[in-house]
């Protein structure tokens, strides 16, 4: 007896490969960097402004010079923070919208936040290898799952392979989307809760 074919097979015939997926993390890449800047040029001109109003001393410029531990573990959080809740919540990053991929549970569901989690600590540890680790998954995995993806029990498909459940255009990221629906579903079981 032949075993079916598990149910993202059914659903989805192939995952994204390497080079679409290496394209959306360039794009989410420079757009952090970018946000970087202009929150950087925006906290400079805020400490402008007190230095001015006297609220800051002088001198402000040289202790906030080079680079920190803290600075890195800031960059770091924020980078992990930023594909969890996208990727848990809308399952695409701005990279992966605009590459038109979405990740999925293994099952064919949307991503969840567990699973989101799970893929993005993953990341970092194929990370140190320049993606050599996740490509080399990707190349045994019949729907190119890397081994964050096997272990947080999804994987990454083009948006057009998707059933309908599974689709979030940039207008619903950007106007919030599921973000609602995960606040109201949060607030009701904390209100069930309290009852």
């Amino acid at each position: 007896m032949i075993d079916p074919l598990p149910l993202s097979q059914q659903i989805i015939s192939s995952g994204a490969g390497f080079g679409i997926r290496a394209l959306a993390r360039l794009i989410d890449t420079v757009y952090g960097v970018a946000l970087g800047l202009i929150g950087g040029a925006l906290g400079a001109i805020v400490l402008v402004i007190l230095q001015h109003a006297g609220a800051i001393s002088p001198g402000w410029q040289h202790r906030i010079q080079g680079m920190s531990v803290a600075g890195v573990a800031a960059s770091l959080l924020g980078v992990f923070l930023y594909h969890s809740f996208c990727e848990g919540i809308n399952g695409a990053s701005l990279g992966k919208l605009i590459c038109q991929i979405r990740v999925v549970a293994d099952d064919g569901r949307p991503c969840t936040m567990k699973g989101a989690i799970i893929r993005t600590l993953a990341f970092y540890f194929g990370a140190l290898f320049f993606g050599l680790v996740g490509y080399n998954s990707m190349q045994k995995s019949p729907l190119n799952q890397r081994y964050g993806d096997a272990w947080a029990r999804t994987l990454v498909a083009r948006t057009k392979d998707l059933p309908s459940s599974c689709r979030v255009t940039v207008t619903q990221v950007l106007l919030g989307g599921r973000s609602w629906k995960c606040l109201l579903d949060l607030y009701a079981r904390c209100r069930n809760g309290a009852e």
